[in-house]
């Protein structure tokens, strides 16, 4: 797991959008989870942050409905975060909201965006690696979707640039 081979044991890290893989993460780092959906809160040893899906005019210029409510992000933002994960909220509420706490961003090392193999998640990296000037690298995900397509993610870091 590109997360765990990457990651020193107890770094900070924040998943948007968490899950039953959240728990291995959990075990070996300081995970934050945000997540709109009450049903996935407390899944996992993670510490959880609800924040409900608000409109946000990053989302809206791209014709998706919302993102995580920023202020509660903001406010629950740990200090020292090595790693981003961007693996929610679902694709069809969107993930361009994040566009909205790049002055967070800009002060981690990396950031994994998931589901690159679909055009909004494509589109997403282009502008983030760009506004943060930070170099991305493609890995495709050896198990594919349901459909039988492949899966990719990307990585886009600082550490890459320099």
């Amino acid at each position: 797991m590109y997360v765990l081979e990457h990651c020193k044991k107890g770094a900070i890290v924040v998943e948007f959008g968490s899950g039953h893989g959240s728990q291995k993460l959990a075990d070996h780092l300081e995970l934050y989870s945000i997540e709109h959906d009450e049903d996935w809160l407390g899944l996992t040893s993670s510490t959880y942050i609800h924040a409900p899906i608000k409109p946000n005019e990053h989302a809206s210029k791209v014709g998706q409905s919302g993102w995580y409510d920023a202020n509660i992000v903001l406010d629950h933002w740990p200090e020292g975060v090595e790693l981003v994960i961007v693996d929610g909220p679902p694709g069809f509420i969107g993930r361009f909201g994040i566009m909205s706490i790049q002055d967070k961003l800009k002060k981690v090392g990396r950031i994994i965006i998931d589901d690159v193999d679909r055009p909004d998640e494509l589109m997403l990296v282009e502008e983030l690696s760009k506004s943060l000037e930070f170099s991305t690298q493609f890995f495709e995900v050896s198990e594919p979707r349901k459909g039988g397509t492949k899966r990719m993610f990307a990585v886009l870091s600082q550490e890459m640039n320099e």
